[in-house]
């Protein structure tokens, strides 16, 4: 596969807080949240922009750890922001922003047939 995905795990530190993940239009493939106690609803937002001002496109209150597959990946056309209360523990994030280099594909191995 010729894409790169990347991931990050954003640790809240105990306040209402968020945080810009990518500045650039990007597709998010999946999210893990944590909370700091099971059975103790945290809120988690993903945001559109760059701040909380931007266009809300998912939102969880998860009480207990899970994983969250997006198909197809939720589509971030300004930037991703991730906003998270203090009852979020820890939460990993995987997306891949819609610009990026690729590697120079490399000369294919050519195959020289035997002489007869």
């Amino acid at each position: 596969m010729n894409r790169r995905i990347n991931t990050r795990v954003v640790v809240p530190a105990g306040v209402a807080t968020g945080t810009l993940i990518d500045e650039d239009a990007s597709e998010v493939y999946w999210i893990t949240p944590a909370p700091n106690v099971v059975l103790t609803a945290g809120i988690l937002q993903i945001f559109d922009g760059y701040d909380i001002n931007g266009k809300l496109v998912w939102e969880s209150w998860p009480d207990q750890s899970r994983h969250c597959n997006f198909i197809p990946p939720i589509h971030c056309e300004q930037g991703v922001f991730v906003q998270a209360d203090v009852n979020m523990g820890v939460y990993t994030i995987a997306w891949r922003p819609k610009k990026w280099n690729r590697s120079p594909t490399m000369k294919p191995d050519v195959i020289i047939p035997p002489e007869t």
